[in-house]
């Protein structure tokens, strides 16, 4: 008889959820944790940090079971009405494969959503008007890594980010109701080291602000999924569609100014109007 294979065991993906979990939370980032090496250099030698290096954010969606199969399907209609049965061939590859709504090539206007594939500027009306009526909450975390440093501050910047992270997403879910978390992967050794530190938190120390014991109630496991399945013929919707929240967020709280993706999304933000500190928390 096997032995049965916990979440907590090593990273794994997940396709299917059972009827029991209520919510499920999509996690994508902005930014580099790694970046802080760098910055700890300038900041010894007294140089410049750029604006464009001193922030790294992470940021959840959080759906409800049923609001997410209905966004799964007003996806897949977009793509197929841009692309036939939601396929492009990616010449770099010489392959047909599924469309990924990625926030970097979209800006980019490469891969599926070159102009020569598309009519660029009708797929981006399509879009904003998609992603305005999604429903999800939107909590995100952004670290100041010049502070954080100037803090002398030592943990690991991506654990300190989702223990902030873990805690908003317990107080926007609803009392005894389950979850499950999906990031996306990093890689074989960064998945490892944030698995382990998550069983930590959820299984033994708990946070700052929630035991262990509430967060083994709520969190029914953390997953590490690709943006792709296997084969190339399907996409996991909910982390192309925090890929798409995330960035915006990323850029306003960069920049103080709310572009038109950001105007798209804010109200989604956990608590809006009021959501400094709630739907967006910045820290130090």
């Amino acid at each position: 008889m096997s032995k049965e294979v916990n979440w907590w065991d090593y990273p794994q993906k997940i396709n299917t959820w059972k009827s029991d979990i209520d919510y499920i939370m999509f996690v994508d980032e902005n930014g580099t944790s790694n970046e802080i090496n760098n910055i700890k250099k300038k900041f010894n030698n007294n140089k410049v940090i750029s604006v464009d290096e001193k922030y790294f954010t992470i940021t959840g969606c959080i759906f409800t079971r049923q609001d997410y199969l209905n966004i799964r399907n007003d996806i897949q209609k977009l793509k197929y009405k841009y692309w036939k049965n939601g396929y492009y061939f990616d010449t770099k590859h010489n392959c047909d494969k599924y469309v990924c709504l990625h926030s970097r090539e979209i800006r980019m206007h490469t891969g599926a959503f070159n102009e020569s594939l598309i009519n660029y500027e009708s797929f981006m009306n399509d879009l904003s008007e998609t992603l305005k009526n999604i429903k999800c909450k939107i909590i995100s975390i952004t670290i100041d890594l010049e502070k954080y440093i100037k803090e002398n501050k030592e943990l690991p910047i991506y654990e300190i980010a989702f223990d902030l992270l873990l805690e908003r997403y317990i107080y926007t879910t609803n009392n005894n109701k389950r979850g499950i978390i999906i990031f996306e992967s990093r890689g074989k050794k960064d998945d490892k080291e944030l698995l382990k530190h998550i069983n930590e938190i959820i299984n033994v120390k708990g946070t700052k602000g929630i035991r262990s014991k509430e967060l083994r109630e709520k969190i029914n496991g953390i997953y590490f999924n690709p943006k792709w399945n296997d084969d190339k013929k399907a996409t996991y919707v909910g982390l192309e569609i925090t890929d798409l929240f995330s960035y915006p967020i990323h850029q306003y709280i960069k920049y103080k100014e709310k572009n038109i993706s950001f105007k798209v999304i804010e109200t989604k933000l956990n608590c809006y109007p009021n959501y400094t500190n709630k739907g967006i928390k910045i820290f130090p």
